[in-house]
């Protein structure tokens, strides 16, 4: 049922696909239209074909999404799949071999679960493996009859191994019953979808990693309250043994990111001097003490190893609060880095893909704040060539740039963030936007930002502030966020304000507050807890209840770490009512515009239903829109456009931004 539904609505044939050619530049007019903000990029995720002769890429043409490919130098396209992002999305793709691509699909669904009559909301994913024109298509976990079905499992989609020396096979883990949480290891055929068991489950171990020579070497399992833990074994694959065992948020964490061509050192991610960094990890010693490989002097590092495709492990792709880059300490990568810095200078510039030779990349390039653009170029001679712009109507627009921005919280804890600037405006008694971002464990950088963008256009000044809890500045600033929610960490945003009112950039009077996620809950909290502050408050696809939430997701083995991010819905209760806007409504004196979509998996479409409620209940100014089968990413076009036209209007009728 699934293949036959995942082939029908994605249309595996071919469609008219848009022009790659770059548009005119053309004479900036302010404000920008809003189109220019609201497009998805033109082009994303490009990667090349093994022999670098070919490639694939997402290409957005109005609400349609398309994978497509097409040869490197130039010439025909050839649509491969297409979605309108309401039923299904694009999550990810990659080439096995020159001939075969294999794609990776998500969707919203809900399940029955076993033995109740409880249904649940999932995001689904499906793996689907096609030829470059669209032809050929399967589904890699079709059903082998109900033995072996594999209609049950929500997540199909984990490959650990594209076993690059085959081209036809890859290795992916999958539970093995509807029963079983444990997750056992596959070998699968994208031509013909035949499996073979490759390696057996262990108990509490859900997930795999392998080394060079796809031996099953580590495993990634859970123990009582809420611990991680991992195992490990000798290349042989005996001596299964305990690696690193941690509760949630423990500094004491190892993560381990893979091999390179020795087989007994592991590369993992783990702390040092509060802040995390890339260490290795001699298998052989009795008791393994990890070495350090690189850090940072400020951030966190979080990102993924990077390999040559002789299997070694030459850099690290690095993403902190204050840019994405890569770091090499492989000679030959470094300096082709360089060279790609001198070519094109004055930028970030990343290598995003390459072939297996390694003569032909992808190089990801962009300014600070501005979109990024696509260019191909060879490795003996450095001339980029542009291939796509993400937002091309936006290119030599002035669009404006995300500066450093840092002040002090009233605790007397240092806040960084950034501040976006309305061009053509003195810096002097401007209307504000709060912007807190969404997670809340994560953190804004200097990266270009369609809505702060967007806001800034319009007249605004916008305040993306990296409160206490957020990613990317070490341990100790993450932890001081823990069970904070409505308390120290909204502070941090009103403590912000103050700020720019202080130094004379803000009007007092116009102010808003406006966040999607945990942004929109930290929104709703901003009218709450001082309601005089703000004009109103924006909220897309918000958190509303706390104690709903903690029951919710603080389960089975999560439940010891939702306990210390947010609370117990039992132990807690009084403080997370406290901290719950759903609660709060009589406090409220300001104008709320709440937007949801109902296939939302990551904050439930009840949230704004419940805050909406209790809004009328009081006799409160608000606005509801629902978005029927929209996602948590605003990925439908329509639904961006939409979203983006009742922020404009909201921000005009409460902090003027025009005036």
């Amino acid at each position: 049922m699934h293949r036959r539904l995942v082939l029908q609505n994605l249309g595996v044939a071919a469609i008219g696909a848009p022009s790659l050619g770059i548009a005119q530049s053309e004479r900036a007019s302010a404000p920008l239209p809003l189109e220019y903000f609201v497009r998805r990029p033109l082009m994303e995720r490009v990667k090349l074909s093994p022999d670098g002769k070919r490639l694939a890429a997402i290409i957005n043409n109005g609400s349609n999404s398309l994978l497509i490919t097409r040869g490197v130098g130039g010439g025909g396209i050839s649509t491969v799949l297409h979605s309108d992002n309401l039923e299904y999305l694009f999550n990810w793709f990659q080439w096995i071999n020159n001939d075969r691509l294999v794609v990776s699909l998500r969707y919203p669904y809900q399940r029955k679960l076993p033995y109740s009559t409880k249904v649940v909301p999932t995001m689904e994913t499906r793996l689907l493996a096609i030829d470059p024109d669209g032809s050929n298509a399967i589904n890699v976990l079709r059903s082998k009859g109900l033995s072996g079905s594999t209609g049950w499992a929500v997540v199909q989609d984990n490959v650990i191994d594209w076993l690059r020396d085959d081209g036809k096979h890859l290795l992916l883990t999958l539970s093995e019953t509807d029963q079983d949480s444990d997750g056992s290891v596959y070998k699968v055929n994208v031509y013909t979808g035949e499996r073979q068991h490759y390696h057996g489950s262990r108990h509490q171990v859900g997930d795999w990693i392998t080394d060079h020579a796809h031996r099953v070497r580590v495993g990634f399992g859970y123990g009582g309250k809420s611990e991680s833990v991992v195992w490990v074994c000798d290349p042989d694959g005996n001596n299964w043994r305990e690696f690193n065992r941690a509760e949630a948020f423990s500094s004491t964490r190892l993560s381990p990111l893979g091999f390179g061509l020795d087989p007994n050192l592991l590369y993992v991610s783990a702390r040092y001097e509060g802040l995390e960094a890339l260490h290795t990890v001699d298998l052989r010693e009795k008791a393994p003490t990890p070495k350090l490989k690189f850090s940072h002097a400020r951030f966190d590092l979080n990102g993924q190893l990077i390999f040559n495709f002789a299997g070694e492990a030459v850099g690290m792709s690095i993403a902190t609060p204050s840019e994405s880059s890569a770091h090499y300490w492989h000679p030959s990568f470094q300096a082709w880095q360089d060279d790609l810095d001198r070519a094109l200078p004055d930028r970030k510039n990343m290598i995003a893909h390459m072939s297996r030779d390694e003569s032909l990349c992808v190089v990801v390039s962009g300014e600070a704040s501005r979109p990024a653009e696509y260019f191909v170029c060879t490795r003996q001679a450095i001339t980029p060539r542009l291939i796509a712009r993400q937002y091309p109507e936006l290119h030599d627009k002035p669009v404006s740039a995300k500066a450093d921005f840092s002040y002090m919280a009233r605790d007397g804890l240092k806040i960084y963030g950034f501040l976006s600037l309305p061009g053509g405006r003195v810096p002097k008694s401007l209307p504000l936007v709060v912007f807190p971002h969404g997670g809340p464990q994560a953190s804004d950088g200097p990266e270009f930002d369609y809505w702060a963008a967007f806001m800034a256009d319009r007249g605004y000044a916008v305040l993306q502030p990296n409160f206490r809890g957020s990613t990317g500045y070490g341990k100790p600033f993450m932890d001081a966020g823990l069970r904070r929610w409505g308390l120290e960490m909204q502070d941090d945003l009103s403590d912000g304000v103050a700020e720019l009112i202080r130094l004379g950039i803000a009007d007092a009077k116009r102010i808003a507050i406006v966040g999607a996620s945990y942004g929109g809950y930290a929104a709703l909290m901003g009218v709450c807890k001082t309601p005089r502050l703000y004009c109103g408050a924006f909220a897309f696809a918000p958190v509303t209840d706390l104690v709903e939430l903690t029951a919710e997701v603080g389960q089975f083995t999560r439940r010891e770490a939702v306990r210390k991010q947010i609370g117990e819905s039992r132990d807690d209760k009084e403080r997370l009512l406290a901290t719950s806007p759903r609660f709060l409504a009589d406090r409220i004196e300001k104008p709320v515009v709440l937007v949801h979509g109902t296939h939302d998996r990551q904050a439930q479409y009840e949230h704004s239903v419940w805050m909406a409620d209790a809004l009328k209940t009081k006799g409160k100014a608000f606005k509801f829109v629902t978005l029927d089968r929209g996602d948590h990413q605003l990925s439908h076009l329509p639904y961006r456009k939409q979203v983006l036209e009742l922020l404009e209007t909201f921000l005009a009728e409460t902090a003027g931004g025009t005036s």
